[in-house]
């Protein structure tokens, strides 16, 4: 048993420096992104594919109209925020609760956002969640985690010239919203 434990916080200790490193990378720039037009449901049903295994038990609903305009992304970083946000929302949220993801238009951007049922987040907490290594107070002790995943989905989703929120209220749940750029005809392949 003390083995097991040893080597669950090893590989903690591992994904912890995993994510400063990518975390530092991103702050200084290091990180090219490999932006072309992406259209919004590809981006969803690669983040979705990615969480398959961990959602396979859940009413995961997706909302995407047809027409909405290809954002300027790179796949591979803006299904890595997806996928962080639909794997908080897994782990946060009661079981038999939905998942809503969704996108619509909003100007020169498209609105991604991932809607869950669980226990929201205070006021006071939803201004620091998105700052290295912040965990919720009432989430430190029952959900393993290393306080990364949010800082690097803003420094990512900030590369690509958009926006990162939240809207919570207690015991009814959270709504992560981030915005991607709409590709520009000629000039985003």
């Amino acid at each position: 048993e003390l083995l097991e434990i040893m080597n669950e916080e090893c590989d903690r200790l591992n994904k912890l420096v995993e994510d400063a490193s990518e975390m530092s990378k991103l702050e200084a720039g290091e990180i090219e992104l490999e932006f072309r037009a992406v259209p919004a449901h590809e981006l969803i049903d690669a983040a979705l594919a990615n969480c398959k295994s961990s959602l396979v038990a859940r009413d995961v609903r997706v909302h995407v109209p047809d027409g909405l305009p290809a954002v300027r992304a790179d796949l591979a970083r803006g299904k890595e925020v997806l996928v962080q946000l639909l794997e908080n929302a897994n782990l946060y949220s009661e079981k038999d609760k939905p998942i809503v993801v969704s996108a619509e238009s909003n100007g020169n951007f498209v609105l991604f956002s991932v809607a869950d049922r669980g226990p929201g987040i205070d006021t006071m907490e939803q201004g620091l969640i998105f700052d290295k290594f912040y965990r919720g107070k009432d989430q430190r002790s029952v959900i393993q985690g290393t306080g990364m995943g949010l800082p690097i989905s803003k420094a990512i989703v900030e590369a690509h010239g958009g926006t990162i929120t939240v809207t919570s209220q207690l015991n009814h749940g959270s709504v992560f919203t981030f915005t991607l750029p709409v590709a520009r005809a000629g000039v985003d392949r």
